[in-house]
């Protein structure tokens, strides 16, 4: 493949130290989907690209030049948008973390996917934005992704009582299979994917600030399309709210699915064994 320059919108996924001052780091792309970058001289005084551009989750725009079998080169960079309250929230911090090791491990280098791109940029602005009410963002997001990535659960085959089946991706009777969960958290597993999914005559009455976010895959066997984080996470606690729970047992349920969401994904995705910011995203969802 030649090399071309191409300027894009950037993800910053993963950075890795390289030797004493250089950086690899590897982004998701609006226009050349996953790339990994050779950054020289971050950590010196006079460089131009400090090495705080390229912390988990950064929103930038780059020009860069691609291809052949070296690592890619960036000419220029900056910040598409500075984040008020994701780098300095700690809990916010630790979610993207967590956000940039699912992204990290799940999507291939591959060719560029604008929807996805788009569905993960903007639900990094909603995170900065709100103040309160995102401890179900991390669960959420990783089951609107699952959407993108090609394994989101098959949500026709609930019915009530049933349990999922992690391994199938399905809904059936209890058969004391491994991989079932029970009936409870079944169905809030069940109430959690409905909050990633909208109807078509819903699409149609959104305003025209969240139809520009709306990607145009559609999931036939459903009929039914993913929405963007502005419409969906505005009320995340409703995901709770709906069974009455007390506080504590909120807190287990959401401890539950977010285990559960994680064995999910180590089944269904071929790059994931184990997700290491899992044990300290656990313990600040409060």
């Amino acid at each position: 493949m030649a090399k071309v320059t191409v300027k894009t919108r950037a993800i910053v996924l993963q950075s890795i130290k390289y030797g004493d001052s250089s950086l690899v780091v590897k982004m998701l792309t609006e226009e050349m989907g996953v790339q990994s970058f050779m950054v020289k001289g971050v950590f010196g005084k006079k460089s131009k690209m400090k090495a705080a551009l390229f912390q988990n989750m950064t929103l930038l725009e780059i020009v860069a030049e691609i291809g052949g079998s070296s690592l890619g080169f960036i000419k220029e960079i900056s910040l598409a948008h500075y984040y008020k309250n994701n780098t300095v929230d700690f809990k916010k911090t630790t979610i993207l973390i967590f956000i940039s090791e699912l992204l990290s491990k799940s999507i291939a280098e591959s060719e560029p996917d604008t929807a996805l791109f788009n569905y993960v940029y903007e639900s990094m602005l909603w995170l900065d934005e709100v103040e309160s009410s995102y401890a179900d963002f991390p669960i959420i997001f990783a089951m609107r992704l699952s959407f993108y990535l090609g394994f989101f659960p098959n949500i026709d085959t609930y019915t009530e009582g049933s349990c999922f089946d992690l391994l199938d991706g399905n809904f059936k009777t209890w058969n004391n299979d491994i991989y079932q969960i029970d009936a409870e958290l079944s169905e809030a597993f069940y109430f959690m994917c409905q909050q990633s999914i909208v109807s078509r005559q819903q699409i149609l009455s959104f305003p025209s600030q969240v139809l520009n976010f709306l990607p145009q895959r559609r999931k036939e066997s459903q009929m039914m399309f993913l929405s963007s984080n502005v419409r969906l996470c505005s009320q995340p606690t409703a995901l709770f709210q709906v069974f009455r729970f007390s506080d504590s047992q909120i807190l287990k349920t959401r401890r539950q699915l977010l285990e559960t969401v994680a064995t999910y994904y180590k089944l269904h995705s071929d790059n994931i064994r184990e997700i290491k910011s899992l044990e300290v995203l656990r313990e600040i969802m409060v």
